[in-house]
């Protein structure tokens, strides 16, 4: 191994004095010759031109005896593996004392090719490169923040030509064709408290992604181009954005195991950004964004992992920030579905009576059978609280009180599409899950403000997959390859295994202000949960954003629903739901319901009012999710759709044995379009059944149900209306005709129009099952059509 020693430019100074500290072993220095040398020349500074290329067999870091390393570090040209790549450094002396240095590099690459660990052989954490030209200055001055002792820095530069990318095991994912400006002022460093103090008092810049890559060819390595056919390679979609930022870093020594390590503080103030992610030309956007985040005390440690395994970690002290997406806009025309806040803090805290903080220990290796390269990030979270607001058109619904915890392995590789050691690889980039205990539970919703009063709600996100609250146990993967149903995008394979969960169909708070408690609900318990997925698509379309399955199915098997307490309360039996589905889909789009004639019909205000309606104008903002779920007929007992109930299951040890008892089987359901239009023989299968659901935040009117005082002591009279009213004691109070002003106080609600419908939904029998006797058919079809079903549902407090 060589060392080619050239010059290096004021922007790379550091990084190559930490290459020269570590390598003398391996590396050998050739002196400048006269062809060198006349790349050099000075007039009112000195002006240098050069080709520089650098490479070390290996870089090594070591805290407390343990040592991480890069392997086969290497700068030089992007366009192959080997050679310089090309540099202009000016440098000048202003009459202020500072040093300016004016820098161009052309084409540079800068990569390692694995990371590993000390006593881990065989595996590493993969490797990184970046591909980029730069130009730009640095002026370098003295006196800082607090002292003449410090030093403050003015920087601004221009990358283009950008790649980059993660790789392991020949496969990589790469950002490329990146555009970025960057310009930092002020910038100021000082000694403080024996460490480092960076201040940058502005940060702005902007940043263009031309397509996010994937490569499964190692040939490949750093192209846009498959070296193979001379096409493009796949593109997740592409990136934009610009920000405005302020912040400031503390570094001092030591970690949290040991003597040595480092511990890092930070405060930033997000002052502005944008966010674009873009797809075949169509947009989702993240506008006028604002907010900041502080953490405190990480330490950096390579160090053991809570099973004694090697690893590099970063323990968290505490993280705490908001965050605030002034629009989310999407589809052709640019609408926006309302506002986003998020206000979090990540520290230790208890859960079900077992402590968890956070952590992050980065190891080599990922998934055992992709491969020798890859990540494996042992963690633990401790999301302790988080409120997240959604507002539009002005009235605000807030998912108050979100908490979530858990501990075990994440794995990151990137893969392709082959068969292991029996394991299913896919193209892309796969995020694996090993014995993770999870959970997650929300106290309940606020309507208005964060002092408005807890409520129940939550409940109508079911349709969506969440639960209120919810514990398990994780194993499986998630895949993210490239392209969607047509061009960019992204295409989702995943295998997911749930054991031991726990989920609340209702639940009440976990805290009503005095104090945590269990809480109380209907609960799917001891849930066994299998689901597979197979070329699910999603893309940025002009209607928005959407979701095509090729093929799922999953088996949830329900040991217990269960009243009252999850693992105590009284049960209804056991429930087994397994889904077979191709072609569903899901289409999220900008706009709530609009006009609405709540509890009437009508489609203006005097035919409402007339019917006995309430006529609401819900506002242009809002979001509108549109479910299409296509059942498809059985092909095997794992792929295909049914249903069972079974009670007067027999104990063993106080559990319930599973299989035992008397069961309701609902088999083979599937829906069908009502005949075959299309010629080919069989029933065509393409409506399904389609759900629309348009959520709104916004004020409804609300009658008492009974003469008297209610909970909370405010006295009406059945059918007077709820107002909302700031001087009364309770924030509130009724009234038996309100006048047009008092009707603009109608409490706000979590409003949700649905309407749901299908052709043709067929179930093939229903058999009743006793554990002697066996299967006897009591139906041997049913077939129900054209449904369709509306509804309008609003969630608001009620005393």
């Amino acid at each position: 191994m060589g060392f080619r020693w050239r010059f290096i430019s004021g922007s790379i100074v550091t990084l190559v004095s930490g290459v020269w500290a570590v390598m003398p072993v391996y590396a050998d220095l050739q002196q400048l010759d006269d062809a060198d040398l006349a790349g050099i020349s000075g007039q009112s500074g000195i002006t240098i031109d050069l080709d520089l290329e650098v490479g070390a067999k290996q870089l090594s870091y070591f805290e407390d005896g343990n040592g991480i390393h890069l392997e086969d570090f290497r700068i030089g040209t992007a366009d192959a593996a080997q050679g310089a790549a090309g540099h202009v450094i000016k440098i000048d002396v202003e009459d202020d004392a500072s040093l300016n240095l004016d820098f161009l590099v052309d084409n540079r690459r800068i990569e390692f090719q694995n990371v590993t660990l000390d006593g881990v052989a065989g595996r590493g954490m993969g490797g990184m490169f970046f591909d980029h030209s730069l130009d730009g200055y640095l002026r370098i001055s003295s006196g800082g923040a607090i002292s003449s002792a410090g030093t403050t820095f003015d920087t601004a530069f221009e990358v283009t030509n950008g790649r980059l990318g993660y790789r392991t095991n020949g496969n990589e994912v790469f950002l490329d064709d990146i555009t970025m400006s960057v310009e930092a002022l002020g910038i100021t460093l000082d000694e403080v408290g024996g460490g480092l103090e960076f201040k940058v008092p502005r940060l702005t810049g902007s940043y263009e992604v031309g397509a996010i890559r994937y490569s499964n060819n190692p040939s490949n390595h750093g192209n846009s181009v498959d070296v193979d056919s001379g096409r493009l390679l796949p593109s997740y979609g592409s990136l934009s954005g610009d920000y405005d930022l302020s912040t400031q870093l503390n570094i001092v020594g030591g970690g949290r195991d040991g003597t040595e390590g480092f511990r890092l503080d930070n405060d930033t103030v997000i002052n502005s950004a944008n966010f674009i992610y873009s797809d075949d030309g169509n947009s989702l956007r993240f506008r006028d964004i604002t907010g900041g985040y502080r953490f405190n005390d990480l330490r950096v440690d390579v160090t053991q992992d809570w099973q004694g395994r090697q690893a590099l970690g970063l323990t968290l002290g505490s993280l705490e920030g908001d965050l605030a997406i002034g629009g989310i806009e999407m589809g052709s025309d640019g609408d926006s579905i309302g506002q986003v806040n998020l206000d979090f803090v990540f520290e230790d805290h208890v859960y079900n009576g077992q402590a968890y903080s956070n952590a992050l220990y980065l190891q080599g290796g990922g998934h055992a059978d992709a491969g020798p390269q890859g990540l494996r990030l042992a963690a633990e979270w401790s999301l302790r609280d988080a409120d997240l607001a959604y507002t539009e058109d002005g009235n605000r619904v807030i998912f108050s009180g979100f908490q979530s915890w858990g501990r075990g392995d994440v794995t990151v590789n990137v893969t392709r599409d082959e068969v292991i050691n029996g394991t299913e690889f896919f193209d892309g980039l796969r995020i694996g899950f090993e014995d993770l205990k999870a959970g997650y539970r929300i106290n309940g919703l606020r309507v208005g403000d964060e002092d408005a009063p807890l409520q129940g709600g939550t409940e109508l996100l079911l349709a969506l997959g969440f639960y209120p609250s919810y514990e398990f146990d994780l194993d499986g993967h998630v895949t993210l390859g490239p392209g969607g149903a047509e061009g960019e995008g992204l295409t989702i394979n995943s295998d997911i295994r749930i054991r031991n969960g726990k989920a609340a169909i209702i639940a009440g708070p976990y805290d009503e202000g005095n104090g945590e408690q269990a809480q109380k609900g209907l609960w799917i318990s001891e849930l066994d949960y299998d689901a597979h997925v197979r070329d699910m698509t999603v893309d940025v379309t002009e209607d928005g954003l959407a979701i095509i399955k090729g093929e799922a199915w999953s088996t949830m098997d329900v040991g217990n629903l269960r009243v009252g307490d999850k693992q105590s309360g009284k049960s209804f039996g056991r429930f087994v739901l397994q889904k077979y589905e191709t072609g569903s889909s899901m289409t999220i789009k900008p706009g709530g319901a609009g006009a609405v004639c709540a509890g009437g019909m009508g489609s203006d205000p005097a035919a409402c009012s007339g019917s006995g309606g309430v006529w609401e104008e819900r506002g242009d903002e809002g979001v509108t999710i549109a479910l299409k779920q296509i059942f498809a007929k059985a092909v095997s007992e794992r792929r295909k759709n049914a249903f069972t109930w079974e009670t007067n299951r027999r104990t063993s040890g106080g559990a319930s044995v599973n299989g035992t008892g008397t069961q309701l089987v609902l088999n083979d359901i599937y829906t069908s379009d009502g005949g075959d239009f299309d010629g080919d023989g069989v029933d065509d299968n393409t409506f399904g059944i389609q759900t629309e659901l348009s959520v709104d935040v916004y004020q409804t009117r609300v009658v008492k149900k009974s003469d008297g005082p209610d909970a909370q002591g405010v006295v009406g009279s059945r059918g007077d209306e709820k107002i909302m009213d700031a001087s009364a004691a309770a924030g509130y109070r009724y009234v038996s005709s309100p006048s047009e002003t008092q009707l603009k106080d109608r409490p706000l609600g979590f409003a949700v129009q649905a309407r749901s419908r299908f052709k043709e939904l067929s179930i093939g029998n229903i058999d009743l099952v006793h554990p002697v006797g066996g299967a006897q058919t009591a139906v041997y079809g049913v077939k129900m059509q054209n449904v369709d079903i509306k509804a309008n549902l609003t969630a608001t407090p009620i005393p």
